[in-house]
């Protein structure tokens, strides 16, 4: 499986039936969490079980979302690579030498197993004030950067580090949200994820922070519960009558162009190159 991780689901590692139930529920993919689902004194147990006997028979997109304390992270890197997983989860990613540190021993670990070198993608979590400013430069310290996955978790770690309040309208975390999708998008990811949203029953309040986090320019987002699944993968898709009206427009523009056009009047609105390329971009997703 190689599906690019839109729709993700959480698995605790403590829990491995969970995590090879998690492909019935059709998530684009799962993130085993080494880090907050599993207790201090579990963690070399679970993280020699799940990369021994757990990982090499899953077959779905997996990541693993390590520990980012230094006593745990290099054993949990070393541990996981293999042909069966897609991409790391770095927690508190922060700087470009914590990013360089992380993609070194992924380099290491794919060379000694005989996979292709940034075979092995790294997905950066912006949990702190520090990593949203110095977002551009650690996705684009690695070439194996893929996304970000923002903190936008009630009471998580980046709403503790900005000490602010939250809301489902969003108005809190806005700004860091913003910023970290302008400044993911300059580094040139593929996608860009929105984080885990903690109301387990509520799924309304699930289907307006989607709504809110697609019209600021996520493509996807990580998930904690199955039932969520549905909801966030309707939210994040095109509209069918956004798909139709950028249809239209692109064969009306170009047909302008055969006859010498470069600007024309579409459905009352001035279409130029600008949108007809934001119309081809958005048709190619």
């Amino acid at each position: 499986m190689n599906n690019k991780p839109l729709i993700t689901l959480y698995t605790p590692g403590n829990k491995p039936d969970l995590i090879e139930k998690a492909s019935r529920f059709e998530p684009d993919g799962i993130i085993i969490d080494f880090e907050d689902a599993v207790p201090l004194n579990m963690k070399s147990e679970v993280r020699n079980n799940i990369s021994q006997n757990i990982i090499p028979n899953l077959n779905i997109t997996t990541l693993v979302r390590v520990n980012s304390e230094k006593e745990f992270l290099e054993d949990d890197l070393r541990a996981v690579v293999n042909k069966n997983i897609y991409g790391i989860a770095l927690p508190m990613a922060e700087s470009v030498s914590q990013v360089k540190f992380v993609d070194q021993i992924l380099t290491d670990q794919e060379k000694k197993v005989g996979l292709e070198i940034n075979s092995i993608k790294l997905l950066l979590l912006i949990e702190t004030a520090l990593g949203v400013i110095k977002c551009y430069d650690i996705c684009s310290a690695a070439e194996r950067v893929e996304s970000i996955v923002f903190g936008s978790a009630q009471d998580g770690d980046l709403q503790r580090d900005l000490r602010s309040d939250w809301s489902i309208e969003g108005f809190e975390l806005n700004y860091s949200r913003s910023r970290s999708l302008v400044e993911a998008r300059a580094a040139k990811l593929p996608y860009i994820l929105d984080g885990a949203y903690g109301g387990i029953n509520d799924l309304d309040g699930l289907k307006s922070e989607c709504e809110l986090s697609k019209r600021i320019g996520y493509d996807g987002r990580t998930l904690i519960h199955p039932s969520h699944i549905k909801i966030a993968r309707e939210a994040y898709e095109p509209n069918p009558k956004e798909i139709e009206l950028y249809s239209r427009m692109v064969i009306a523009f170009e047909e302008a162009v055969k006859n010498g056009q470069a600007a024309i009047t579409f459905e009352n609105k001035l279409v130029d190159y600008a949108m007809y390329k934001k119309a081809k971009a958005f048709l190619d997703l």
